[in-house]
C-alpha cells in the first residue's frame, strides 16, 4: 500500500492571481482516482476553486489566492472503509496512493490520509504552497483537518472542504457541541480553560471576551444558555441570523464554552462563515493582496 499504488502526474495552476512568491497558494490533491478518472478530478478541483472564491470572505480576497491542482493517480477508486463499530463500514480496502481511510479514532466520518506523503508531493511541485487539501474519490461523507485538510466526494463535498479548510488554514475550532452524538458522556461541561482558537471562548464577560467589539450593546450576554448540560441545547436561535454574541455549546462540549453566532460553517456545513471566522480569514490573507 502507498506510493507503489499510483503515480504523481504533475500540477496545474487553475487559479492564477499572480506570482506564487507573492500570493497565498492552495493545492488540491487527488486521492483514490484511477488514471481513467483524472478528468473527473479536474472537474472536481475546478468546482472546489469556484466555490471557494464565491464564499465570503474569499470572494473579496480573490486577488490574494492562487489555486493549484495536483494530479496523483491510484490503482483503485475510493478509500479504505473498515468496519467501524455501530457506525457501519463496508470493509473496502482499495489500493490508493495516500492510504486514505475512514473510521480514524473509531469515528467513521473521520477521513484521514498520509499527510506527510501529501506534503512531500505538493512541496516538490508547488514549493510555495501554504495549504493542501486532499480530495478523496468516495461517496461516503467524511473529512478531517490537521496538517492537510481532507474531504470526500459525498453530497456537499465542497462544503466539507471549506469547513476543513477553516481548521487547517485558519486554526478555527469546531463550533458544534458534540463529538460522536449529543448524548455522549464526558462532553457535558468544558474545562473552562481558554481555548487558543479565535472562534470559541470560555470567557463570558461582555467587555473582555475575544470578540467583544462585534457584540452590540443590545445583545444579551450570554445570548443562549443550555438548560441541560447532559445534551446539546435544543433551543432555536433567539436572535436574528448574523447576530454576534455568546452562544453556549461548542468545541464538542454542551456547556461552559461559547461560539460567536448561533450558526456558522464551523458548526454546520452549508452555512456561511460567522463574522469572527471571517475576521480571522481576512487577517491572514490580507498580506497576500497586491499592493
Amino acid at each position: 500500500m502507498g506510493t507503489s499504488d499510483g503515480k504523481v502526474k504533475g500540477s496545474t495552476k487553475i487559479v492564477d492571481a499572480g506570482p506564487n512568491t507573492q500570493r497565498w497558494n492552495v493545492a488540491i490533491v487527488s486521492e483514490g482516482y484511477r488514471e481513467s478518472e483524472m478528468g473527473q478530478f479536474a472537474a472536481d478541483a475546478q468546482q472546489f476553486a469556484n466555490t471557494l472564491l464565491a464564499a465570503a470572505p474569499f470572494d473579496r480576497l480573490r486577488a490574494a489566492i492562487n489555486i493549484h491542482r495536483v494530479d496523483v493517480t491510484s490503482t483503485d477508486s475510493g478509500a479504505k472503509d473498515p468496519k467501524c463499530g455501530t457506525s457501519g463500514g463496508t470493509g473496502a480496502k482499495p489500493k490508493t496512493y495516500f492510504d486514505a481511510s475512514f473510521c480514524t479514532q473509531g469515528i467513521r466520518r473521520l477521513l484521514v490520509g498520509n499527510s506527510g506523503r501529501v506534503m512531500n508531493v505538493v512541496k516538490k511541485l508547488v514549493p510555495q504552497v501554504h495549504i493542501a487539501l486532499l480530495e478523496v474519490n468516495s461517496p461516503i461523507h467524511g473529512g478531517s483537518g490537521g496538517s492537510v485538510a481532507t474531504f470526500s466526494k459525498a453530497p456537499g463535498a465542497v462544503e466539507i472542504a471549506l469547513h476543513e479548510l477553516g481548521h487547517t488554514a485558519f486554526s478555527l475550532a469546531d463550533e458544534y457541541e458534540y463529538s460522536r452524538d449529543c448524548r455522549q458522556g464526558g462532553h457535558e461541561k468544558h474545562s473552562q480553560s481558554e481555548p487558543s482558537q479565535p472562534n470559541i471562548t470560555t470567557n463570558k464577560n461582555r467587555a473582555t471576551t475575544k470578540w467583544a467589539r462585534l457584540i452590540k450593546a443590545t445583545t444579551a450576554v450570554p445570548t443562549t444558555v443550555n438548560a441541560n448540560c447532559k445534551v446539546c441545547d435544543p433551543q432555536p436561535t433567539p436572535v436574528p441570523a448574523g447576530t454576534v454574541g455568546l452562544f453556549e455549546g461548542a468545541d464538542y462540549f454542551h456547556c461552559r464554552v461559547y461560539r460567536p453566532e448561533f450558526d456558522c460553517r464551523m458548526r454546520n456545513i452549508g452555512m456561511p462563515f460567522c463574522a469572527v471566522c471571517q475576521q480571522a480569514i481576512v487577517k491572514k490573507l490580507t498580506p497576500f493582496l497586491p499592493t
